[in-house]
């Protein structure tokens, strides 16, 4: 038995996954967290990773290694997308994590941060030679990957991440009118341009993931505490999302803390996050949402194992 290890530091949540295989595709997971960081904070504004953020991340990730560490130290691969991508002190932060947790992090290209995801997905989502559109919402970015079976048709990565839309539009809750008119209007616009580069075919699935999409899962079916096995698989209509994000819109932060399924450190930005999710159904002509808790984690892991998904 082989025992292995990932973490995936994004814009706005830091997550390990620890698998142990049996050298036939077969894995048990032996450890699953994740922790809200929000290290992407401010980089619109500022160009670079605030130290607040860092020192909350560093706290994290060594929690995180003592995880490995007790169960038995495993080959452990991490990491950093978006947020270190593209701040001015990324490489300081590498540097600096591994000063502090001993922890070796690489940061991956978008596209590399795609293919790894993608590959995640379809290790539990089979992909049957679908045409299928995968979104993967994250704190800084957006990647919108379309594919034929397991081949990248099309691939693009965009600055539509949950916590710079909230940072930019988002700054009243429960939600003002004309603020959430004009993230839509945005989001259209943007949509718009990426549906452009991504018009080699319309998909027939519509699979989403990361923790915008699990969320919603969550809140539909009242999912509490949160279960992966649950979560994994679900389908929510365009229309169910709506719902869900006309009623989130009208609550205040306390309110939607109230919502047992809604994760702290959530509630402000779930409402882009949705907002997304509904535009990006609507400018690709796709619904329902197929909801994956399997991406980026898992095909670093994949990877590592010299894995394929099947």
């Amino acid at each position: 038995m082989t025992k292995i290890a990932s973490i995936d530091i994004g814009s706005n949540t830091v997550r390990l996954l620890i698998l142990e295989s049996d050298g036939n595709q077969k894995f048990k997971t032996l450890a699953s967290r994740r922790e809200i960081t929000r290290l992407g904070e401010g980089m619109d504004t500022y160009g670079k990773l605030m130290e607040s953020r860092m020192s909350d991340t560093f706290s994290a990730l060594s929690r995180f290694q003592q995880d490995c560490v007790d169960h038995g130290n495993p080959p452990l691969f991490a990491v950093a997308t978006s947020a270190v991508r593209e701040a001015s002190n990324g490489q300081e932060f590498v540097r600096q994590a591994l000063e502090k947790t001993g922890i070796e992090i690489e940061i991956i290209s978008w596209e590399e941060e795609a293919r790894l995801t993608l590959e995640g997905v379809f290790w539990k989502i089979p992909h049957e030679n679908r045409r299928i559109l995968t979104l993967d919402i994250g704190g800084g970015s957006t990647e919108f990957i379309l594919s034929e079976g397991k081949n990248i048709a099309g691939c693009c990565s965009s600055s539509l991440g949950v916590v710079r839309l909230t940072e930019k539009f988002i700054s009243q809750h429960p939600v003002d009118d004309t603020e959430y008119k004009n993230l839509t209007t945005h989001l259209k616009n943007e949509l718009l341009t990426i549906q452009k580069k991504l018009s080699l075919f319309m998909p027939q699935v519509f699979i989403g993931t990361a923790g915008t999409v699990t969320t919603l899962a969550a809140l539909k079916e009242n999912i509490y505490p949160y279960d992966p096995d649950k979560i994994h698989g679900a389908i929510l209509s365009r229309q169910e999302i709506h719902a869900l994000n006309q009623d989130l819109k009208r609550k205040s932060l306390n309110e939607r803390l109230a919502l047992k399924p809604l994760e702290q450190g959530r509630e402000d930005l779930i409402i882009a996050g949705a907002a997304l999710v509904l535009e990006t159904m609507q400018t690709f002509q796709c619904d329902p949402l197929l909801v994956s808790e399997y991406s980026l984690r898992e095909g670093i892991i994949l990877k590592a194992l010299g894995s394929t998904a099947s």
